[in-house]
């Protein structure tokens, strides 16, 4: 049977719990702020696609208490992406251990492949609009779930494609959508487009997307803007065909119907109205230090990532700055 371990079984991670549960995966959560009711009562998730489901999992606190299920064929890393997360999973991860991240941002990989080196490192773009109602319940309110993954770096070796294959089975054994890229950067930078548009401004304004749009005349070019900024960068790493006038009309036109629908809250908006801390660096800094490093100029990305790391500084009240997550 393959083990998995979800580290962060919030709304993604629940849902990925049901999933690979549904799979025939014997499942372990490391578990937080939802601990008690997870390990009490399991996961209950209320979806869409799904309908109500109750997904039996070994609820534990940390990666030293979720040894005594592994060893773990996967680890799937469904927490934010915050600097250091990544030797938090140590003794969990075994020599054959695959490390999934499905999480936002750019550039998140690096810190993984240096603390693990010899494990297989799986970076994931997820598409899964779910909320943790209470502790435990999730909601996945539309029928959308894509997982696209691929492996870091793109030309890993044979074995590594293998086990990326192995995850798409699985996720299709548990009537999901996982779809395996020879070069999973490309949709990064696409989805990045959009988070480090819409997150800070939201998070900033403490507008919905909706809101912020019919807020001013130039709010939707103002966004389009810092996506065209994060398609520089991309061109600069050669992705220049992701992020082009058409892609990012696409991707903006979700959020204009939500003008006469209703709003959407990003998860940075979300995170900044119950105080908790932001990623800041993993979908803004490290974006900007990129464009650094090649000379691309990027005022809005500048702008953005300097206030957001304001707005964080005073949520998390730190005692000041310092080099994290650097990109070079």
């Amino acid at each position: 049977m393959t083990k998995i371990l979800i580290f962060g079984a919030g709304g993604v991670g629940s849902i990925y719990a049901l999933i690979l549960w549904r799979a025939g995966c014997e499942v372990t959560a490391v578990c937080r702020s939802n601990y008690h009711e997870i390990s009490s009562n399991g996961i209950t998730v209320r979806s869409k696609k799904w309908g109500t489901c109750l997904t039996p999992t070994n609820a534990v606190r940390s990666a030293e208490e979720a040894v005594q299920y592994g060893p773990y064929d996967y680890i799937l890393v469904c927490s934010k992406a915050f600097p250091n997360t990544a030797k938090l999973l140590n003794p969990a991860v075994g020599p054959d251990t695959t490390i999934v991240l499905a999480q936002n941002g750019i550039g998140i990989e690096a810190e993984y492949a240096v603390v693990y080196p010899n494990n297989t490192i799986v970076s994931g773009v997820v598409y899964l609009p779910t909320t943790q109602v209470e502790p435990g319940v999730i909601e996945h309110g539309t029928p959308l779930e894509r997982f696209e993954i691929g492996t870091f770096p793109a030309h890993a070796d044979a074995s590594s494609k293998d086990k990326v294959n192995a995850l798409v089975e699985l996720f299709r054994m548990g009537d999901a959508t996982c779809v395996p890229y020879d070069d999973i950067q490309a949709q990064r930078w696409y989805k990045l487009a959009l988070n480090a548009a819409f997150n800070p401004i939201t998070a900033l304004t403490l507008c919905d997307d909706a809101n912020f749009l019919r807020s001013s005349e130039g709010a939707l070019e103002v966004v389009k803007d810092v996506m065209r900024e994060v398609g520089k960068v991309a061109t600069a790493y050669g992705y220049g065909s992701v992020l082009s006038e058409e892609t990012i009309a696409e991707q903006t036109a979700r959020h204009e119907e939500r003008m006469t629908t209703g709003g959407k809250e990003p998860s940075m908006l979300v995170d900044v109205r119950h105080e908790r801390p932001v990623e800041v660096e993993a979908i803004l800094g490290n974006v900007v230090r990129l464009a650094k490093v090649n000379g691309v100029k990027v005022p809005f990305l500048s702008m953005l990532y300097t206030l957001t790391k304001a707005r964080n500084f005073a949520i998390v009240k730190d005692g000041g700055w310092k080099p994290i997550a650097r990109v070079d």
